[in-house]
């Protein structure tokens, strides 16, 4: 054997041991013929010449989550198509070997003519061991999405405490930009109405004037704290200045909640004056409402308004303390 013999003899075996299958296709007649048929592999039909039987055998050994990538490979109107444009192309699928496992391998359909003339109808069908790079692969992506997971986890934490206010754990002025926007975004999407409630502590100036700033932030912090269990699902609790509160919400038009919320306010800070021996009371006043989105709003500002009124109502009638 001469040397250029041996080095063809060279190339076609190191050929055949890169891959596990190498098959020929007559791009006319669709008959095609096994060239390599690796034992890994036995599994699949090494015996036919018909391509739509070798199709079906790799099918039924390909996992069942990986079929449908196949299929969408081996669509015969999509693959001239790619093929009139590329050389080859390819695809990773997990492929059931002789030992009864699934092992992740590389299919590839390539033009059997030049490179610059990839419209040919002769074509080579090639399926190769990946399984290790890419399972080394797949490590490595889920280390990186757990590292951007807790990366995110971070980031939201961090966001969140910059929208909240250290003093109640409700939301700051920042907070309540966000959510605003996100309470609208929701109301549009699903059709629901928006719920609204301006809340404002009874009587600060005066606790703080006569009992000090250390009763003022204790009443603040326990009417926030009823406001916080009282209110709707879904809510976000807005602290917009000293004792003043804004809850925001997307509701069923006839949801009952808002009523309760009345409720277990005034009961939650019944309960929390009976159980404080304080020279004064802890009190609150609001107002709420719950009314549909209207086209072309770009803000809460209206809807705010209202609730604000009805919140002075209450306040006319429960704070004797109240700033005229």
């Amino acid at each position: 054997m001469g040397s250029d013999e041996k080095l063809i003899h060279s190339v076609g075996t190191a050929i055949r041991s890169l891959y596990q299958m190498i098959v020929t296709i007559d791009g006319n007649t669709g008959r095609c013929c096994i060239l390599d048929h690796n034992p890994e592999l036995k599994s699949i039909s090494g015996n036919t010449d018909d391509l739509s039987k070798l199709e079906d055998s790799i099918y039924m050994n390909i996992h069942p989550i990986d079929r449908a990538v196949f299929q969408e490979f081996t669509d015969k109107d999509d693959l001239k198509k790619e093929l009139e444009r590329h050389v080859f192309i390819s695809c990773e699928c997990r492929i059931r070997h002789a030992d009864g496992r699934y092992y992740w391998s590389e299919l590839i359909m390539c033009n059997a003519t030049e490179e610059d003339r990839p419209a040919g109808c002769d074509l080579v069908f090639l399926i190769r061991d990946i399984h290790r790079w890419k399972t080394r692969e797949i490590r490595e992506d889920a280390k990186q999405l757990m590292l951007f997971e807790h990366l995110r986890d971070d980031y939201e934490k961090l966001f969140e405490e910059n929208m909240r206010d250290e003093q109640t754990g409700c939301y700051n002025r920042k907070g309540m930009k966000y959510y605003t926007d996100k309470v609208m975004e929701e109301a549009e999407k699903t059709g629901k109405h928006i719920f609204v409630c301006v809340a404002d502590l009874n009587g600060l100036k005066h606790l703080n004037d006569t009992y000090g700033h250390a009763a003022g932030d204790e009443a603040i912090a326990a009417v926030s704290s009823e406001l916080l269990k009282a209110a709707p699902g879904g809510s976000r609790i807005v602290r917009t200045g000293g004792d003043e509160f804004l809850l925001l919400a997307v509701l069923d038009p006839d949801n009952r909640e808002p009523d309760e919320m009345s409720e277990k306010i005034d009961a939650g800070l019944k309960a929390y004056n009976e159980a404080h021996d304080n020279p004064y009371s802890v009190g609150v006043s609001y107002g709420w409402v719950l009314l549909p989105l209207k086209d072309g709003m770009d803000d809460l500002d209206d809807y705010v308004e209202m609730a604000d009124a009805k919140m002075y109502e209450m306040k006319r009638k429960r704070d004797k303390y109240r700033r005229e």
